[in-house]
Order: structure tokens, then sequence, then C-alpha cells
């Protein structure tokens, strides 16, 4: 899958702050916008592509959505025309200009005046190399720096749709499996965010809410066997219920089939509770199960160059560089099945301002690891942050003469 860049200069493209209010209001609606766009001759592009939209011509140039390229409806298909039969089914037969034009669907836009300025990515040291200059739309973004602009991206316009500046068809679906969730409606719940990680697939806060979700659920359909264990049928007559020759119906038949566990009478809010766990101990044991995260974590950047800085109180624990992706990570480990930990305002910090900053949080550490991670600004959203320490001086002693 190509990562494409599709050029918008306001003084040709003069409806596309409408445009964008109509995305946003398709995206609130829990709907994906589509639109047609010119991409020059290139005849390469492919359903599935990465789409993203630059703003050109007057400042602030940048991009201002997101989405990918889908196939037009059969009967608008250009290569329904034997003279363009090798072209996708992207491709629509119609023309800009002389250029060609494909179908695109988008899932998160901000407005046209606050893009994700391309000035600011030049002086990261992630996109050091890249070229954000093209000379027609539909051209391939360097493949090197792809992951580094997505995640430009979501740290771009996730403050922004929170703001109201933007939508993200992603944090609607999450929205909705968290009211789901709420409701006690786990199987909706878990459409919504398979939804959100269809557009977004490694989306840790989905990601992490399904799989709770489906442990809840899991839970729920282990106490409705249970009930119906132990209800006995009242419409069997005498006769059939002293007979050890009945055949049983297929649902006992399912149910005897299953290891039924006991589980006793919670709140659900208990129940939760009770399937995150908790994290603290003593400083032995927080010990080996820092080093037990560490260990994991770096598992997880195999073929990365890995510089441990753990003892230099930047903020973060590891520095992983691959080509030109940099991420600074931050580790915690936790003993329970709860992501609660301490962190400090130097990582806080971090979170706030580092565009390369990475939270891995590793519950059951020491014999089930299993690695949640996020972005600085997914931690800053999804986290509640208590103070639980508070830096004490003495108060100056001003004597009256």
């Amino acid at each position: 899958m190509k990562t494409l860049i599709f050029l918008c200069n306001e003084n040709s493209e003069i409806d596309i702050r409408d445009d964008i209010k109509d995305a946003k209001q398709e995206i609130t609606a829990g709907e994906f916008y589509y639109t047609t766009w010119s991409c020059g001759n290139n005849t390469r592009i492919e359903v599935g592509d990465k789409a993203y939209f630059k703003r050109t011509g007057s400042r602030p140039h940048g991009f201002f959505a997101a989405g990918k390229v889908v196939a037009a409806l059969k009967e608008y298909q250009l290569k329904t025309q034997n003279e363009y039969k090798n072209l996708s089914e992207a491709y629509l037969n119609s023309f800009y200009g002389n250029s060609f034009m494909v179908v695109v669907q988008i899932d998160s836009v901000v407005d046209f005046d606050q893009p994700l300025e391309q000035e600011k990515l030049r002086y990261m040291p992630q996109f050091r190399g890249a070229n954000f200059t093209f000379m027609q739309g539909g051209c391939k973004f360097d493949e090197r720096f792809c992951e580094s602009l997505d995640s430009a991206w979501e740290n771009h316009s996730m403050p922004l749709s929170r703001q109201g500046y933007g939508k993200r068809l992603v944090d609607i679906f999450c929205d909705k499996g968290k009211k789901h969730k709420d409701e006690r409606n786990y199987q909706d719940a878990i459409k919504a965010y398979n939804q959100a990680l269809d557009i977004q697939p490694g989306y840790s806060k989905a990601i992490n809410a399904l799989n709770l979700c489906e442990s809840l659920l899991n839970r729920q359909n282990t106490k409705v066997i249970s009930t119906v264990e132990e209800i006995k049928p009242d419409n069997i007559s005498q006769e059939s219920e002293s007979s050890n020759t009945l055949k049983p119906s297929n649902e006992v038949e399912i149910i005897e089939n299953i290891s039924i566990v006991s589980i006793p009478e919670k709140k659900e809010n208990e129940e939760e509770a009770d399937l995150l766990g908790a994290g603290f101990g003593n400083y032995q044991k927080n010990k080996e199960v820092e080093k037990a995260a560490i260990d994991f974590v770096q598992k997880q950047y195999h073929g990365w160059n890995i510089q441990s800085v753990e003892r230099d109180n930047l903020g973060y624990d590891l520095i992983c560089t691959k080509d030109s992706i940099v991420k600074n990570i931050e580790v915690k480990g936790v003993s329970g099945r709860e992501p609660a930990f301490i962190i400090t305002a130097n990582e806080v910090e971090q979170a706030k301002k580092n565009p390369n900053f990475v939270l891995w949080v590793v519950t059951s550490a020491l014999n089930s690891p299993k690695g949640h991670c996020w972005t600085g600004c997914e931690m800053l959203s999804q986290f509640e942050l208590k103070p639980i320490q508070y830096m004490a001086r003495q108060r100056p002693i001003f004597k009256v003469e």
C-alpha cells in the first residue's frame, strides 16, 4: 500500500471550505466522506492506497485531510473502456482537464486554515531528507517517512478534533463503542471498536477497549450459561423426568460441553476493576517488574537500533531508531492487570511537547506480560493524572523590626 499526496489550491478549488464542512458533518454522523480528485497522469494508483490532501497556493501549506483510495462504482470505472483496461477500479471515466480522476474515502479532516504545516515537519528529525514538493496530485510519498507522517497527522488532528476544528471517524466509532460498553451492550461495542480499527489498525485506545469488552462479554455469557444450567424445565412430564433414555436437546448438548466457571455476583464496575487489577508493589518487586517490562518492549523493536537512556532523566527510557523513524519510549511495568502507574512531571512534559514520545505500559509483567502503547497525545487524553507527591519548602520568615 502506497501513500499518495493529492494537491488542493483554493484558487481552483473554490468550494473547498464548504467541502470540509460537509466532510465534518458526514464524519460526525458516522459516515465516510467521498470525493473525487485529480491525479495528473499517474496510472499506478490502486484501491487501498493511503491518501493525504495537501494545501498549496496560499499559505499555510500542509496536510488537511486523510483517507484512502476506493473503487468507483462499476458503471463509472474508466477501466471498462478497452483503452484503459489496465487501470485499477479507482479511476473515474471522467477527467479534470487532461488529468485522471480517482475516488477517495476521507476519514479525518481539519479546517483548511489549520493544516499540518510542512514547514514544521521539515524541522523534525524524523523527516530529515523528506520531499514535500509535488508537481502534480497523486504523487507517491517516500515510504521511509510514511509512518512518521501518519504519527504526525494523528498528533495534529486529534486535539483539533476535540477543539471543534476537525473530525476523525476513528473517534466517532470509539465514542460509540464506549456508549455501548457503558450500557453493557458489549457485542455492539466490539463492533464499533472493530470499525475504528478498520480505519486505524494500530490504534491502541480501540485495541485496549476491544480487549476489555471481549473479556466482559465472555464473563457475561458465562453467567448466562450458568443460569441456564440451574433452570429446570417445568413443562416436562413426570414420566420424561424419570426416564434415562430421554434424548437431550441441542441446546442442552451444547451447554454440557462447556466448562462452567463459578463467578460471584459483582456490580459491573467491580467486574471491570477485577479484570484490570492493580500494579503497585515493594521496591525489589518494582525493580523486577521494571526490568521485565524493558525486556518486553525491546523485543517489540527487534531490528531497530535501541539506546537505553534510563539514567539520563530525559523523560523517557529508550531511543529507538530505524531508518528515519525515531521513537522516544517511556516504559512502565506493573505486576497486575490495571495500567496504573507513577509518572513524573518530566515524562508528562515529554508527552506534551515531544512528537516522538511513546508510552509503553506492560501489565502482568512478571508472569503473562501484555503490552499497551500510546502516543503522548493519546496518553494525555486517555489517562487521568492525579498528584501523589508535592515539593515542600519552608516559607521565608520575615522579621518585623
